[in-house]
């Protein structure tokens, strides 16, 4: 028995030997030779693009319809911030110029109906004192033909006076003296009729007159201060309607902006933040209750519908892998692999913008490849879960064809 220790004791050091001697056979092996022959990554992450939900105005969070974890469609309410301090100054600038504009409107519909009615009572007026006047003149203008035909006949029975006095004279009936006497009779009366005849034009030339609203005697001073204050009155509700329709021109359009600024001011006090594509919230950054800035992110959220895998390749793997490359990549919690169709190829990380990226990239030595595969569309709602899972470390090696 003690020879059989003594001869185990002696080989232990042999096995101790050979064992070490193993261990870095199989150091070698996995770090020089395996490197070189395997078309596994070094490393690999699952990631997805990165979704920042943002406010546009200051105010408090009013409102978060929902937690980590929990999915969201394009196009939905996800929160509520209120601000009760929106700027409501333009809105009251213009509420108060629409105010004066209604004033000055009012005002000058008003004035209007007063001029209205003083020019209708005016033109009524005239219209009498054009009535009475055109009736006086024609009145005398009656009695101015009475006189002008009484005239024509004294004058004509002047004339045959005198015609006959010339022959009775002829005959020595009558002196000289009756035939000089009947011909101052006859210029006398020429003279009357043509006065008469001459008062008679002038009396037409007023009627004329005045049916054109032109005005001659002194006596129609009245009627001309009539026509004169209805020709005032008409420019001046002219100019008015004028300037109505300017005043509700612009009334229209303020009340336009009106409209818009209150809609503004509306959306600024309780704006609606929508989702602008769908996604799975990762982190709150602003719950409820919380005071925000303009611009500042209210959740991280992650597109899990367009998740893939990041894998980082040795350098002499640059050749072997393209476009058209596929990678088997393993994800710890499902039995089986899954396939990702390579998208990209590149040299190293900076040449991405971080922020489009739920987490950073991994690490890679110098002149490693970086490599982004998308899984297919039609994962089960269990492979999408697993793929979705940022930051998730899993293995990757190029399908072989």
């Amino acid at each position: 028995m003690a020879q059989e220790r003594s001869k185990l004791l002696s080989l232990l050091p042999r096995l101790v030997g050979l064992g070490v001697l193993g261990f870095i056979v199989w150091l070698l092996l996995s770090t020089l030779l395996m490197p070189l022959v395997s078309a596994s990554a070094t490393r690999a992450i699952l990631n997805a693009p990165v979704i920042l939900l943002t406010t546009p105005i200051d105010g408090v969070v009013s409102a978060l319809e929902v937690k980590p974890g929990v999915t969201f469609t394009q196009g939905q309410k996800i929160a509520v911030v209120e601000n009760p301090r929106a700027n409501q100054e333009t809105l009251l600038t213009l509420q108060t110029r629409r105010l004066t504009l209604e004033q000055q409107l009012s005002s000058s519909a008003s004035q209007a109906e007063h001029d209205q009615q003083y020019y209708e009572a005016l033109e009524k007026t005239s219209e009498q004192y054009q009535e009475a006047f055109h009736t006086r003149q024609l009145f005398t203008q009656r009695a101015l033909k009475a006189e002008s035909s009484a005239a024509s006949a004294r004058l004509m029975d002047a004339q045959e006076t005198v015609q006959r006095n010339l022959e009775l004279f002829v005959q020595g009936a009558v002196s000289g003296a009756v035939v000089a006497s009947s011909k101052a009779q006859l210029a006398s009366l020429q003279g009357a009729a043509e006065s008469v005849r001459s008062q008679l034009r002038i009396n037409d030339g007023d009627v004329n007159a005045a049916n054109k609203q032109v005005y001659l005697d002194p006596d129609q001073l009245r009627m001309f201060d009539l026509s004169a204050q209805m020709t005032t009155l008409k420019l001046s509700l002219e100019n008015q309607a004028r300037n109505r329709a300017t005043y509700q021109r612009e009334l229209d359009n303020l009340n336009q902006l009106i409209e818009t600024e209150q809609n503004r001011v509306k959306l600024m006090a309780g704006y609606d933040v929508v989702a602008y594509s769908p996604g799975t919230v990762q982190e709150l950054l602003a719950p409820q209750g919380t005071l925000v800035q303009a611009g500042a992110t209210l959740l991280r959220a992650t597109d899990c519908g367009q998740s893939y895998v990041i894998a980082v390749f040795p350098e002499r793997m640059a050749s072997k892998i393209d476009r058209d490359s596929v990678l088997t990549v393993k994800i710890r919690g499902l039995d089986e692999p899954l396939k990702a169709s390579v998208v990209q190829l590149l040299s190293s990380a900076s040449d991405l913008r971080a922020n489009t990226y739920s987490v950073p990239f991994p690490y890679a030595e110098q002149n490693s490849v970086y490599v982004v595969g998308t899984f297919a569309a039609d994962l089960t709602d269990t492979q999408r879960a697993m793929t979705c899972n940022p930051g998730l470390w899993a293995s990757a090696e190029v399908s072989r064809r």
